[in-house]
């Protein structure tokens, strides 16, 4: 069986010649392979879907394991901080700086420092990050679609597409 581009250009190339031909003889004849490649296409076309299907249920089937993962790995992060909490509470509660074990030890130890931003307007403007500004196009969209009307400096563009059902 021929590849989907070979198929594509064999009924350009017969199209191509239906146009040119001399005699209703010749035309007929054709049209008559331009059916078979159309065959060929549909059969083709059948082969990519059933590909197609199986592919996307595996792509399906990875993006749920993945989120099971996922969720697995916040678990395990959760308990492991838990704990962490409940020992630096323990210790500070007895006062202990340090625990000596077989397979290491334990330290309270200040973190480096951090800032947390209690009030936004107070802070002077040499410390504000200048942002980009995000253009909403879904609402651009949506009015497009309610009003037809082209906003400047925007262009709605519908591109081709190829859905299975």
């Amino acid at each position: 069986m021929a590849a989907l581009y070979e198929i594509s250009a064999q009924y350009a190339s017969i199209l191509d010649a239906v146009e040119c031909a001399e005699s209703d003889e010749e035309a007929c004849e054709l049209l008559d392979e331009l059916a078979e490649i159309g065959d060929a296409l549909e059969n083709k076309a059948e082969q990519f879907i059933r590909i197609i299907k199986v592919k996307e249920a595996e792509a399906a089937a990875f993006k749920a394991e993945a989120d099971r993962l996922s969720r697995k790995k916040k678990a395990a992060e959760n308990v492991a901080e838990r704990l962490k909490k409940a020992m630096l509470d323990a210790m500070q509660l007895t006062g202990q700086k340090e625990i000596k074990t077989s397979i290491g030890k334990w330290r309270v130890q200040n973190n480096p420092w951090s800032c947390e931003v209690v009030n936004i307007d107070k802070v002077p403007m040499e410390y504000h990050i200048k942002q980009e500004d995000k253009i909403d196009k879904v609402g651009l969209l949506k009015r497009f679609a309610l009003t037809g009307e082209v906003v400047d400096g925007c262009e709605f563009v519908q591109k081709p597409g190829i859905r299975f059902r």
